[in-house]
C-alpha cells in the first residue's frame, strides 16, 4: 500500500506521537531555557526536569523541531517511534516548508488540531493539504 492510498492514521496514535514530542521539548526547555520564576527549591528532580522550562520556550522548541522534521523527513521523533508519517494529500514526500509551516502554525494554535473531519483528519491537515499515515505494518490501525 502506497502513502497515497494508505488511510489516515487513527487519532490515538497521532496524540501519542505529539505527546512524545512534547515531553522531549519539555526536557530541552528545562535544560536550556529555565523559567526564573519556577520554584526549583520546592519540587523533585523529576518535576524540575520536565517543568522548569519557560512555557514559551517549550512551544518554540516544539514548533522548530516540528517544522524542520516534517518539512524535510515527513516525520517527527514521536511520529517515527509510532510508525507515522506526514504526507501531502496526494501522498508525495517531502511535505516541504510551506505545508509544514502551515501545519505547524495551526497545530500550535491547538483548536484546528482538535477539529476533525469525518475521515479523522484534523483541520490543520486539511488546510495544509497534508495527512498523517501509518508506515509499515497494518495501515490505519491505532
Amino acid at each position: 500500500m502506497t502513502a497515497q492510498t494508505a488511510p489516515s492514521a487513527l487519532v490515538p496514535r497521532r496524540l501519542a506521537g505529539i505527546a512524545i514530542d512534547w515531553v522531549l521539548c519539555l526536557l530541552i526547555s528545562s535544560a536550556f531555557f529555565p523559567d526564573p520564576s519556577y520554584p526549583a527549591d520546592t519540587v523533585t528532580g523529576l518535576e524540575r526536569a520536565f517543568l522548569a522550562g519557560s512555557p514559551f520556550a517549550t512551544l518554540a522548541v516544539w514548533a522548530v523541531q516540528h517544522l524542520l522534521l516534517v518539512a524535510t523527513l515527513g516525520t517527527t521523533i514521536g511520529h517515527r517511534l509510532l510508525g507515522l508519517r506526514v504526507v501531502r494529500e496526494e501522498g508525495a514526500l517531502p511535505v516541504g516548508f510551506t505545508k509544514a509551516a502551515i501545519r505547524t502554525a495551526l497545530l500550535a494554535l491547538v483548536i484546528p488540531a482538535v477539529v476533525w473531519g469525518p475521515d479523522g483528519r484534523g483541520l490543520h491537515d486539511r488546510l495544509a493539504h497534508t495527512r498523517v499515515v501509518r508506515v509499515g505494518g497494518t495501515e490505519g490501525v491505532a
